[in-house]
């Protein structure tokens, strides 16, 4: 028999007595729960009349489903909620009222941009599901019944304050943005060192690892990264898997950050060594990422450093201008695949001099 208190947390969310029943009878109530906590409300609308009532042209809310992620869903099923309309009629009043007068954001620029966002709570999503799951199993292990569990999570999971936290950290990242991009004459022009970190020998190392070992190891690399590029100035652009993508408009930066992941590296006792390289020019930056001649450089380069070594290009060894805390060594030129004869040189840092 399901708790009062949780049935009627339940029905006040827009679960139904035989929804409660059902997901009883079949061990599902902890999800239905979780369900109703972030999606409250029953779902009453169909697909043709979730456009109707938010305004949206069909067509148009179609593809603004599919950029959130979502498959198409059948158009005489109720699948939708009343916060579903909001939102969707949300997204449909900016198309007609833009932010700034005689500003302009047509519909191709409304998916683009629910894609872009989508893309990166996606993975928020999924770092917060695999903590939630892993706190059911460890429930389960100990033979907790599903409707204590389920009890207990609609007591303790609180996600309004955990939506806060998220809007504050937006805002800040939010902030951050603008300042780099608005304290420049010409962002998309302006010059930037690209980095490019690996771990050496991953692939074979994640053939001998099980599967927690290789979680581990990961999570390792990608917390070294992240904030050692965060700590020295730098901007993360991405993480793929035993790879990490920096920039700065900094090269003395940019160096410092390198320099330092395949130091810290070397000292870790459970990563393998990392090898680094930075390349130095004007980069495309689109949603996020960067793109460009001077990232393809890097990344090649990349793929030439020796283990525990950072290799440069002609460019940035320039763009450091003789800073006297790096020296840079000259190495003979190489043909670089898909970009040509390319002057390289390894970077080290120079310690400071103490006064005797």
């Amino acid at each position: 028999m399901v708790q009062r208190r949780l049935a009627r947390f339940l029905r006040r969310r827009g679960a139904s007595p035989e929804e409660v029943q059902r997901a009883e009878r079949e061990g599902w109530l902890t999800l239905l729960t979780l369900e109703r906590m972030l999606l409250p409300g029953a779902p009453r609308f169909t697909r043709s009349e979730l456009d109707a009532r938010a305004g949206m042209p069909p067509d148009l809310a179609r593809r603004v489903w599919r950029a959130m992620g979502f498959p198409d869903v059948p158009d005489d099923v109720p699948l939708f909620t009343d916060e579903a309309v909001e939102m969707l009629g949300v997204l449909a009043s900016r198309i007609q009222r833009p932010m700034l007068d005689g500003g302009h954001w047509d519909p191709e620029e409304m998916v683009h941009q629910v894609r872009a966002v989508s893309s990166g709570l996606a993975r928020v999503a999924e770092t917060l599901s695999d903590q939630i799951v892993e706190d059911l199993a460890a429930a389960q292990r100990l033979g907790v019944p599903d409707d204590e569990i389920a009890a207990v999570v609609a007591e303790v999971l609180d996600w309004p304050t955990l939506a806060r936290l998220h809007d504050f950290a937006l805002r800040l990242l939010l902030r951050a943005a603008l300042w780099r991009k608005l304290t420049v004459d010409d962002p998309t022009s302006a010059p930037h060192a690209v980095g490019f970190v690996d771990l050496v020998g991953y692939t074979a190392l994640s053939q001998e690892l099980d599967e927690q070992q290789l979680v581990e190891l990961v999570a390792r690399f990608e917390a070294l990264t992240a904030d050692t590029i965060a700590a020295g100035g730098g901007r993360l652009v991405k993480t793929i898997g035993d790879e990490v993508m920096f920039v700065s408009d900094d090269a003395a930066v940019a160096a410092r950050i390198a320099l330092a992941l395949t130091e810290q590296a070397e000292l870790d006792e459970l990563l393998p060594r990392a090898r680094a390289a930075l390349a130095w020019g004007p980069v495309v930056n689109h949603e996020g990422d960067c793109y460009g001649p001077v990232v393809n450089l890097a990344h090649r380069l990349v793929e030439l450093a020796r283990p525990g070594t950072v290799l440069v290009d002609e460019q940035f060894r320039a763009a450091l201008g003789g800073d006297a805390g790096f020296a840079c060594s000259r190495l003979r030129p190489r043909r670089v695949r898909d970009i040509g004869r390319v002057e390289m040189w390894v970077l080290r840092g120079v310690p400071e001099r103490t006064a005797g």
